[in-house]
């Protein structure tokens, strides 16, 4: 009886240990409407195609997983969300602006337009999953997903899709929004690095 016992209360412990590790990320984390998008300065491509282009941030989402979630084979991590942070919606703009410039600097295309008439429209939907680990004294796991779609601005069809990914890892003291700015922009940072890598190099531009 006392074994049953000592394990039940190590198990609500476990659990109790579990819950208040997500309660504080989520409450730091609620701070990502105000996170800055702060990409790195970025060397220009050498495979730039010759299209002028017009950007539309769509989506900006982040989200708790399962700890441990990154670790496993599953690469679908919305199938382990646990928990959603509170919107990026007042960030958007802002990240929006950080893209555009990033995606100037970078040379993918002949011309980044931000407003008025494009070649082509390019709308990004950006996810981030964050994995707490299973306790306070492992690092979160930062993953970044970039859904990206070239699109005729005429009927708004996709031409070409694509996805990056970007993962990062960080500290856990849970001061403040701060402890995730630099793996948050670190994970975006390596999932556009992948997305337009991958765009640069897709032979489907040749028959556009």
């Amino acid at each position: 009886m006392s074994t049953s016992c000592g394990r039940d209360q190590r198990h609500h412990r476990g659990a109790g240990i579990r819950w208040l590790s997500l309660v504080v990320l989520g409450c730091s984390l609620a701070a990502c409407n105000h996170l800055v998008l702060d990409p790195a300065p970025v060397v220009p491509t050498t495979q730039s195609v010759p299209y002028s282009v017009r950007l539309e941030l769509t989506d900006v989402g982040a989200f708790l997983v399962q700890p441990g979630a990154t670790m496993i084979a599953d690469p679908h991590l919305q199938n382990h969300v646990t928990a959603t942070i509170p919107s990026l919606e007042r960030a958007k703009p802002q990240w929006e602006q950080a893209i555009s410039e990033y995606l100037a600097a970078r040379k993918t295309f002949r011309q980044v337009v931000k407003e008025g008439p494009a070649d082509r429209l390019m709308t990004l939907r950006v996810f981030i999953y964050v994995d707490p680990g299973v306790s306070f004294k492992f690092k979160h796991v930062y993953v970044a997903k970039i859904d990206g779609a070239l699109r005729d601005p005429r009927n708004g069809r996709a031409l070409i899709e694509s996805v990056g990914k970007g993962k990062a890892f960080g500290e856990v003291s849970r001061d403040g929004k701060d402890d995730d700015k630099e793996p948050i922009n670190r994970a975006v940072r390596g999932a556009l690095n992948d997305l337009f890598e991958k765009l640069e190099r897709d032979r489907r531009w040749d028959h556009l």
